[in-house]
């Protein structure tokens, strides 16, 4: 018989104020915090290796101070050379890529390694989300030029990644399940960068295996994105472990 992993928690982690067998949900925090409670953030996962967290921080730093560089006058040939040092230390000593995403299903799932809020992964800002007394998700970030589209914009595909990524954790805030079967957006402004961004998501209507999930990104008072997404529940099998299923979506 296949397993499922469907639980609407996060890598088990409670809710601050709660209880360790209480779900990280809407439904959860209304009972123990009450119909209204200021935004709770996503808890925080401790990482595999103490010093994982920092070293990605670092790969951080590289990314945006690397980011955007031609005609800088910034000598790169020396930095160059010792970024291949590193590289070249590191790759003989790391798992071939199957074993690393096999690896990160004995832990917190894809919690902390995803490309929007994973603190493990130097591609994510990373997006620190809060679960909201209303239903909704929200998030602020500000994004600089390694994320740039169009002059001094977000990249469109960039916004309709942390949507994504945002309306899958709507889902699971609001006790759904699901991954994304239909997806639609509208850039309604340029979206700027280096300035604060809103987020925000919520389930919109739900029935049987599907469910309608809405999202905004503001800048200031000014709507830049809104989004629409179909999530349906369904599974997929969790590498290395045979049997096993999960129908966590993206924000779980």
């Amino acid at each position: 018989m296949t397993k499922q992993s469907n639980s609407p928690g996060f890598g088990g982690v409670p809710l601050p104020k709660m209880g360790p067998n209480e779900d990280f949900s809407l439904e959860a925090a209304r009972k123990r915090l009450g119909e209204t409670f200021e935004p709770v953030p996503t808890p925080e996962l401790a990482p595999a290796d103490p010093d994982l967290d920092r070293a990605v921080a670092e790969l951080r730093r590289l990314r945006e101070a690397t980011a955007a560089l031609a005609h800088s006058d910034v000598e790169l040939g020396d930095i160059a050379d010792r970024l291949a040092e590193v590289a070249d230390l590191l790759e003989p000593r790391v798992p071939s890529p199957s074993v690393r995403l096999e690896n990160m299903w004995t832990g917190a799932g894809t919690r902390r390694s995803n490309p929007v809020a994973g603190p493990e992964n130097p591609l994510a800002p990373p997006v620190q989300f809060y679960g909201c007394d209303d239903g909704s998700v929200r998030a602020e970030v500000t994004l600089g030029p390694v994320y740039q589209g169009p002059p001094g914009c977000v990249h469109g595909g960039i916004s309709a990644l942390i949507i994504d990524h945002m309306m899958g954790f709507a889902n699971h805030w609001g006790g759904r399940f699901g991954m994304t079967a239909h997806y639609e957006i509208d850039y309604r402004s340029p979206t700027p960068l280096l300035q604060p961004l809103t987020f925000r998501a919520w389930v919109q209507e739900s029935e049987g295996r599907k469910t309608w999930t809405h999202a905004t990104i503001h800048a200031g008072d000014r709507l830049c994105v809104e989004a629409r997404g179909l999530f349906l529940e369904a599974s997929v099998p969790v590498p290395g472990q045979p049997g096993t299923e999960s129908m966590l979506g993206d924000g779980g």
